[in-house]
């Protein structure tokens, strides 16, 4: 029979990965590594609209199936 499961796997963005620091580590950050926090803020920003423009051109562009 074709009873197969389809499984999809979505790459998690950096803003998902950004979200499961604790605040404490964000706060130290900022205080003696401001240039990361920067980078890390800007990659962010990118990363939120190279999604957007994935959305528009292709959608479940970074899906795979597994």
């Amino acid at each position: 029979m074709d009873d197969k499961i389809k499984l999809t796997f979505r790459t998690p963005s950096f803003l998902e990965y950004f979200n499961t620091f604790e605040d404490e580590v964000l706060i130290e950050m900022a205080q003696y590594y401001p240039e990361t926090l920067k980078r890390m803020c800007t990659l962010i920003t990118l990363d939120a609209q190279l999604e957007r423009e994935r959305r528009v051109t292709k959608p479940l562009m970074n899906e795979y199936i597994a």
